[in-house]
């Protein structure tokens, strides 16, 4: 339509044009020139008006392909929303069964190590027949055999009173593998064989095998066990360690004959040690405590001339301070103006006279106790000089045999301690004994010289 506008346009203006160009030409040319313009001006309305029908003729199937498109997209819209929604669910819905797959594996790993736990602790608290007997279970790897496997072990603590009868074989002590049944009660299994020739306790051998040991079994027994009769079973818990101790065992004589040559010297000086405290305990104990009271009867004997009377008081004492007050009331008889201080230099001077007896073999009972420890020493450094000459000469091949000769040199420090530790002991008590008398000769003295000067002073 703009095309046949544009046309009428240009032919008008080619008119006007030529009508100004020759007016004297325009009147009869204007109306073929008008003919042809409405020929024409009909021609384009004519298309235009065919143009307007087409355009009306296909404005509705154009509507129509319009709307089915916007419907077309309006539904790819919705289902791409949705696909996105889905897609949004599905990728909660994937995470969410991953955590639950993680959850699971987690769960059959900790599954897992349970059931590696349970097999550990069953081969560790149940009985080597026991454990060979369920050796086909226990190699399951599979959650049948361990199920099978927790089964078995629940249905044996159900029935845990009864003997548990186990067909196996076992070891005897030549290292023969003999068939036979095992009877099981708790931790403790006994094996009894085939033909009753083999029978007693079982143990793990040196191969991981059932070993039995035949000491204090009999067959019989076994078999009455077995059959759920009353039996008479004894058992070792050390296995013959407990026998072979008390067989290997040396006695006191045998144990000093290991010291070598320094346990001599060392018994010497603890007999001699334990001869000077029974003494010298012996004769401390027959002192008696000189009481103030037997000082003032003294005194007051004194005080009244009766020298005797206080000499027989003074004699019924059984004290070094006997020796003192007899010293001290011969003084005062021979002369009572006698002064404080000659009286006192007498006393003193027998009070240094009682003391050697008193303290007579005590240094003896400490030198042994001082010496006897540095005379074990001594032996130890012997016998281990000795026991690196044998390694040097034989090496270290046999533990045992070192173990012997480091023992034996330990014996001369044993017994040296032995020695030293209660002479220490004895000479500190007998020591203090001694103490506790020279303090009470010590106020005896003093109180017989101030009873003695108060008695001139009056």
């Amino acid at each position: 339509m703009k095309l046949i506008l544009t046309t009428l346009l240009i032919i008008l203006t080619s008119c006007d044009v030529l009508i100004a160009q020759e007016p004297a030409k325009a009147a009869p040319d204007l109306d073929k020139v008008l003919v042809g313009i409405n020929a024409d001006l009909n021609a384009a309305l004519k298309e235009l008006a065919d143009q307007r029908a087409a355009i009306a003729k296909e404005k509705i199937p154009l509507a129509k392909t319009t709307n089915q498109l916007s419907a077309d997209l309006r539904e790819t819209r919705r289902l791409a929303d949705l696909a996105k929604v889905s897609r949004e669910a599905a990728a909660e819905e994937v995470a969410k069964h991953e955590g639950e797959l993680k959850a699971w594996r987690d769960e059959k790993n900790y599954l897992e190590s349970l059931f590696l736990d349970f097999r550990k602790s069953y081969e560790a608290v149940n009985s080597l027949p026991r454990v060979e007997a369920s050796r086909e279970t226990l190699n399951q790897a599979d959650f049948e055999g361990r199920s099978k496997l927790i089964t078995e072990t629940l249905n044996r603590l159900n029935a845990a009173e009864a003997v548990s009868p186990i067909p196996g074989s076992a070891l005897s002590e030549e290292g023969v593998l003999v068939e036979g049944t095992f009877a099981e009660v708790g931790p403790i299994s006994w094996f009894v064989s085939a033909d009753k020739k083999l029978a007693g306790l079982v143990t793990t051998g040196d191969q991981l095998q059932p070993e039995v040991v035949t000491a204090g079994n009999s067959a019989e027994s076994i078999e009455a066990l077995l059959n759920g009769e009353e039996a008479g079973l004894t058992f070792d818990p050390t296995l013959g360690s407990a026998l072979a101790m008390v067989e290997t065992k040396p006695s006191l004589i045998e144990h000093i004959g290991k010291g070598g040559f320094w346990i001599y010297p060392i018994l010497f000086l603890g007999l001699i040690a334990l001869l000077v405290a029974i003494g010298k305990w012996l004769q401390l104990s027959r002192i008696r405590e000189v009481r103030p009271a037997a000082v003032q009867s003294v005194i007051d004997a004194l005080n009244r001339d009766k020298v005797e009377e206080a000499r027989e008081q003074v004699s019924a004492m059984k004290h070094p301070s006997r020796k003192i007050l007899t010293r001290g009331i011969d003084a005062y008889s021979e002369d009572k103006s006698v002064s404080r201080e000659d009286l006192e230099e007498q006393l003193f001077e027998r009070f240094l006279e009682s003391q050697p007896p008193l303290q007579s073999w005590l240094p003896l009972i400490a030198i042994a106790s001082a010496t006897a420890p540095l005379l074990g020493l001594l032996g130890t450094v012997t016998g281990m000089i000795e026991t690196f000459r044998m390694i040097n000469i034989f090496g270290t091949g046999d533990a045992k045999s070192l173990a012997s000769g480091i023992s034996e040199a330990l014996v001369t420090t044993e017994f040296g301690l032995v020695v030293a530790i209660p002479a220490l002991i004895l000479h500190a008590l007998l020591s203090r004994k001694v103490s506790a008398v020279k303090a009470n000769m010590e106020m005896t003295s003093l109180a017989f010289l101030n009873g003695i000067d108060s008695s001139e002073t009056k």
